[in-house]
């Protein structure tokens, strides 16, 4: 079966994909797989003779709960993301052959609860898809029943830091201000003690003068009083 990959992406736009239920049990073992690929395979086969787009559905509702679908895509993804299907072509006009996909949905399967596999060409007979069906089939229904019966213990979450540090340093930054702010005030008291040490220095100096001013008045005095003694020696 070939498709414009434009006219894929329309098709299913407009009209959901038809979907044939198969009537499945309330409970499912190992053995039951053989028997629901056989009923998948008929069921999708009897859509592409019709030339209808959809997929055949055998869910299990019951604990661990599974769908299993026989999905048609131009590539590996299952019908209900179509619209992404363009992504993967230069161009929306291609025609392309449908592939046949095994799609397997189960909360206990993976992280993405999804799982997708090729099976081949829709353009070949789908019970030639049989034996390579079951295996995988058999391979997911294990992981499914063991993730149910053991379920995986999921890693501790470390515990989300507080903001202590921050404040810590907030603190020592404060402190280091006041001793910077207690050094300007000291070196501003040892400038006021130096002009007052050169106030003392200007008062000796005054005084200085003042001592030699007067002994140049004493010596003068001194020299007047010898004239004097010398004029009356000679009268």
């Amino acid at each position: 079966m070939k498709i414009a990959v434009a006219q894929y992406q329309a098709a299913l736009k407009e009209n959901p994909p038809i979907v044939r239920e198969l009537p499945a049990q309330a409970k499912i073992t190992e053995t039951d797989l053989p028997k629901i690929a056989t009923e998948l395979l008929t069921a999708s086969q009897d859509l592409i003779n019709e030339g209808r787009l959809g997929y055949s559905s055998y869910q299990v509702s019951s604990e661990p709960a599974v769908q299993f679908t026989i999905e048609l895509s131009p590539v590996n993804l299952p019908m209900a993301d179509a619209k992404k299907v363009n992504q993967f072509f230069s161009d929306d006009n291609d025609v392309v052959p449908l592939n046949v996909y095994l799609v397997t949905r189960s909360t206990y399967l993976n992280v993405s609860h999804l799982h997708i596999d090729l099976l081949g060409s829709s353009e070949a007979d789908l019970t030639e898809f049989h034996k390579e069906l079951v295996a995988i089939m058999t391979l997911n229904w294990q992981t499914i029943v063991d993730h149910f019966e053991n379920p995986p213990i999921e890693p501790t979450k470390p515990a989300a830091k507080t903001a202590t540090k921050k404040t810590t340093t907030k603190r020592k930054t404060t402190r280091r201000t006041a001793k910077k702010a207690t050094t300007r005030k000291a070196s501003t008291k040892k400038v006021t003690t130096k002009k007052t040490t050169t106030k003392k220095t200007t008062t000796k100096k005054a005084a200085t003068k003042k001592s030699a001013t007067q002994k140049a008045t004493t010596k003068k005095a001194t020299t007047k009083k010898t004239v004097s003694k010398a004029k009356t020696t000679k009268d």
